[in-house]
């Protein structure tokens, strides 16, 4: 039987992003049922994000902004954006892996047990030893099988990259309503002015999402925008959030969508696999190197990747961002919040999110739509926490105003 440091099972964007970083230090085996290096997803990131992970051969479009549409107001979130090949990104990170010594196998994971040095996973076709087990499924098994949710919710996505004449629009990255009663919305990532991965998209409570669901309505989306589009790859996903009960066991940790690595109300997916990926992967090599895999170890791991002020804010958003779409101008209020923050929006979809920014983004998302008019959006489940933020927010607001004025007003001692 084969044995390895770390077994990740899922060669998508998580699993393969951390196989090319953690095999510079470590023996590792990626499990993959479908295609090893091929993804159905598609993103969008950062210039600053891309040179750091040397992803720049995989550049197809740069922007220097995200455009947000709503019914009667838009956003441009200024930054330096850029859309990105994903199976390009997704070879160069296997062809990394591969060149430090991973092992990439087209294989299913069954299950796994705990064994003396660490855990054995058993798949499709043989079985294998490691002292590692990353989860990085995405909707994971063993997160399934062990009832490890206490919340999820999902941005279920289903689309395709398509070849037109003209995209007969700005050639941008956008984000618009179809304004429907299924609160569905469009996703452009261009490639070209001939080229873009067009998807629609919903936010979904309390549950995993089924891509499937949505093909019928692109489908006839497309065929209303474009209807002479050519499908060159049909493009699905979800994009999870949520909370788990433990985000690992004795000698696994998850890790990606599988361990609700995505903020709430930011599916941001891709973009945070890029910002957590180092951390993430030195994190798990110290661990190895004090010789500490279990449980309780791998949760500091774990805990380390979650700031809990930047998780707070991101609940209040995400209750906020499937029950706006329940008011008259549905997405309306999200857009004049994203307006009311101005340039400093961008941090909200970075997750690069200051203490002060959060104090002062909560307090515009109040001014921007009064608690009157979203208290009617909240869903009861949600109302005592974001209420408790709101006041804890605006205490901390004045009492920071309160020090400014008082140190302003602080004899100089001579």
């Amino acid at each position: 039987m084969e044995k390895f440091d770390i077994i990740i099972v899922g060669g998508g964007p998580a699993g393969m992003s951390a196989a090319a970083e953690l095999s510079k230090n470590h023996s590792v085996l990626v499990l993959e049922k479908k295609v090893p290096g091929t993804t159905s997803a598609t993103w969008y990131s950062y210039a600053d994000r891309v040179d750091e992970h040397d992803l720049n051969d995989a550049v197809a479009f740069r922007s220097d902004h995200l455009h947000f549409v709503a019914p009667s107001y838009q956003h441009d979130m200024k930054d330096n954006c850029v859309v990105l090949d994903h199976n390009k990104v997704m070879r160069t990170w296997m062809d990394r892996a591969i060149e430090n010594g991973a092992t990439i196998q087209h294989e299913c994971f069954k299950e796994y047990h705990k064994c003396e040095d660490g855990v054995e996973v058993i798949t499709d076709k043989g079985s294998y030893r490691a002292k590692l087990l990353i989860d990085a499924m995405g909707r994971s098994k063993i997160v399934e099988q062990n009832k490890l949710v206490k919340r999820v919710d999902a941005w279920v996505i289903y689309g395709a990259r398509i070849k037109v004449p003209s995209l007969e629009r700005p050639t941008r990255i956008e984000y618009y309503p179809l304004n429907d009663d299924n609160n569905t919305y469009v996703g452009v990532h261009p490639y070209n002015e001939q080229e873009t991965n067009f998807y629609i998209f919903k936010g979904q409570s309390n549950t995993f999402g089924n891509p499937a669901d949505l093909k019928k309505q692109f489908e006839d989306v497309l065929q209303s925008e474009f209807p002479n589009a050519e499908i060159l790859q049909p493009l699905s996903g979800c994009i999870h959030s949520g909370i788990l009960k433990k985000y690992s066991l004795d000698n696994v940790i998850f890790w990606g969508a599988a361990g609700m690595l995505n903020p709430d109300g930011c599916g941001m997916g891709f973009n945070e696999i890029l910002r957590q990926l180092k951390p993430f992967c030195a994190e798990i090599t110290r661990t190895f190197k004090a010789n500490r895999l279990d449980q309780k170890a791998l949760h500091r791991v774990a805990l380390s990747l979650r700031d809990i002020e930047t998780m707070h804010f991101q609940r209040i958003i995400g209750a906020f961002s499937l029950y706006f779409i329940k008011s008259e101008g549905k997405w309306d209020g999200g857009v004049r919040w994203l307006n009311a923050m101005g340039d400093l929006s961008k941090y909200w979809m970075r997750n690069e999110m200051s203490l002060e920014w959060i104090r002062t983004a909560t307090l515009k998302l109040h001014k921007a739509v009064p608690f009157k008019e979203s208290i009617k959006m909240i869903p009861p489940n949600e109302l005592l926490f974001i209420t408790e933020q709101l006041i804890r927010f605006s205490f901390s607001a004045f009492a920071y105003n309160f020090k400014k004025i008082f140190l302003f007003w602080l004899p100089v001692s001579k």
